[in-house]
């Protein structure tokens, strides 16, 4: 049986009830070909900082993505902040900036003064510092705090803390029920008897469980910043975090929570996660089981080109934040027209569409996703699903997307600002934008910048596309995703365009094309009238 791809089925989640859960098994040997983006995304920075009263933090944020939820990560045993890479990446480019932290002992604190030990009481203030820093940086977006392994323990625990800093919980493995823990603490104990202040190497044991992949291994054992030896009591300590979670556990009773287990996992028992679920008091509890995942789902290594199992995590995890956290389906309630009202049957559709959407990409089948997304643009234009389509519009290839260039549509006299644009000899900038739209927000003002003394040499034209009236306008235009801008010659005929925000520096640029270009018609029509008789 094939891996299921999220993208291409809207049942991949399932919300279970309080009797129990409904375990996904996506078992696993080949997966569909294709990726949910085709075209390079852009590049993300990912600068280490100080945050939240001195906590090590790497922050990926895709600045070309307007953002709709925000994640702090918790690494697992052994590793870092960083480890985290290539998810909080893969994360940015979908509107997900993403922050990950170093726990107290790992990474960058092992050459702290005085902070190179386990510390998880300390850990759990960083948390708390770092989630509020974390707020006042991203006002008005929901927060969801994601760990694995030991940071999946961690980031539960930290919830039952802190549940009004958290908006949503993704947990990987968090489970204490691993193969060859007794022994790890058998040797805890002995060591305390003979040898209190000596190390016990445990790194090698919980990679080779961890991982089969050879490389993943060696660059995990010999990464600076990973940590293999611990102290007796540094172990116990462990132990007894992890002893924890059942109790931190039935303390979640609101928070949505999000389960992920490798079904190829030799470090952990699937069954130690599944009975961990149980105690989460919250109705919103979700479990997804991805087949040919080991261990490790979210960090070291697992989001390459070679991995199959990428993009099925980021559309598992970005799907759920939408559906749980961002945009959250809300109970039956009495008030039932107001239901209807906020999920209404297009609303419904819309999301259907943008799954089929993704499902079309994962086939490169780009012609029918844009198919799709602008069906999602029709059904849900001025919510955060359809920002979210017409971001993914941008990223098709750029054939698909871009209007005609070199014809003009039919004249449209109830579009006045197009008529009086018409009917002088200046060059036209046609704008045609969303109030939804973030990046329409400041795109007039942007443009007005940047022609600075040229202002008056232009016509500037706001369509507003989701207005009925503006509908024919944008079909004759051929314009798909917004903001799109067109710059027409003074006879009306598009010689370039631009789609999204594409920056001073492209504007500048178009902006002295189009007033050149209309210059060398306006030389011609005067050659002609003089060579006319």
């Amino acid at each position: 049986m094939p891996l299921i791809k999220a993208c291409t089925t809207p049942t991949i989640l399932a919300r279970t009830t309080s009797l129990g859960f409904l375990l996904l098994l996506a078992v696993a040997s080949a997966a569909l070909p294709g990726q949910c983006l085709p075209r390079k995304p852009p590049a993300t920075t990912s600068p280490k900082v100080v945050i939240g009263h001195d906590v090590p933090v790497q922050i990926w944020r895709d600045i070309s993505v307007t953002p709709w939820a925000v994640l702090l990560c918790i690494h697992g045993l052994s590793l870092h902040a960083k480890s985290f890479e290539a998810f909080g990446k893969a994360m940015s480019h979908v509107g997900v900036p993403s922050y990950a932290m170093d726990v107290r002992g790992f990474g960058s604190w092992q050459n702290a003064q005085g902070a190179s030990h386990l510390d998880f009481e300390k850990a759990f203030a960083d948390i708390k510092n770092t989630l509020e820093a974390v707020r006042r940086s991203n006002p008005g977006l929901p927060v969801v705090l994601v760990g694995e392994s030991m940071g999946g323990a961690i980031a539960l625990q930290a919830t039952a803390a802190n549940p009004e800093l958290i908006d949503g919980l993704i947990c990987s493995v968090p489970s204490r029920k691993n193969s060859g823990q007794s022994s790890t603490g058998m040797k805890a104990a002995i060591g305390l008897i003979y040898h209190p202040n000596g190390e016990i190497d445990v790194g090698d044991k919980v990679i080779r469980k961890a991982t089969q992949e050879i490389q993943v291994a060696e660059d995990w054992e010999h990464d600076p910043l990973s940590r293999m030896d611990y102290s007796p009591k540094e172990l116990l300590q462990f132990r007894n975090l992890m002893n924890n979670n059942q109790i931190k556990a039935a303390q979640i009773t609101n928070t949505p929570v999000l389960f992920l287990q490798g079904g190829s996992d030799k470090l952990v028992k699937p069954a130690g996660t599944i009975g961990l679920l149980k105690y989460i008091k919250a109705k919103d509890k979700d479990l997804v089981v991805v087949g040919t995942a080991q261990h490790l789902i979210l960090e070291q290594g697992q989001f390459d080109d070679t991995h199959v199992i990428k993009d099925d995590v980021i559309t598992i995890v970005s799907s759920w934040i939408d559906k749980h956290v961002a945009n959250p389906e809300t109970e039956p309630s009495e008030d039932a027209t107001n239901l209807m009202s906020k999920y209404s049957d297009a609303t419904r559709q819309a999301r259907g569409h943008f799954k089929m959407a993704e499902g079309s990409l994962l086939l490169n089948d780009a012609e029918t996703a844009k198919d799709h997304l602008a069906t999602v643009l029709r059904l849900a234009h001025g919510t955060m699903l359809a920002q979210k389509a017409d971001q993914l519009m941008l990223t098709l290839p750029e054939h698909l997307i871009a209007p005609p260039v070199g014809t003009g549509p039919h004249d449209d006299a109830e579009l006045v600002s197009i008529n009086a644009a018409k009917s002088n000899d200046k060059p036209t900038i046609l704008i045609f934008c969303a109030p939804w739209i973030d990046s329409c927000k400041t795109l007039l003002e942007d443009l007005n910048r940047v022609l600075g003394v040229d202002q008056n040499k232009v016509n500037i034209v706001w369509i507003n596309a989701d207005r009925e009236d503006t509908q024919s306008l944008v079909k004759e235009y051929g314009i798909g995703p917004l903001p799109a801008v067109l710059y027409m010659t003074y006879n009306n005929e598009v010689l370039l365009y631009s789609l999204g925000n594409p920056g001073d520096a492209v504007t500048r640029s178009r902006i002295r094309k189009l007033l050149a270009a209309d210059a060398e018609l306006h030389a011609k029509d005067r050659e002609k009238k003089v060579a006319s008789p």
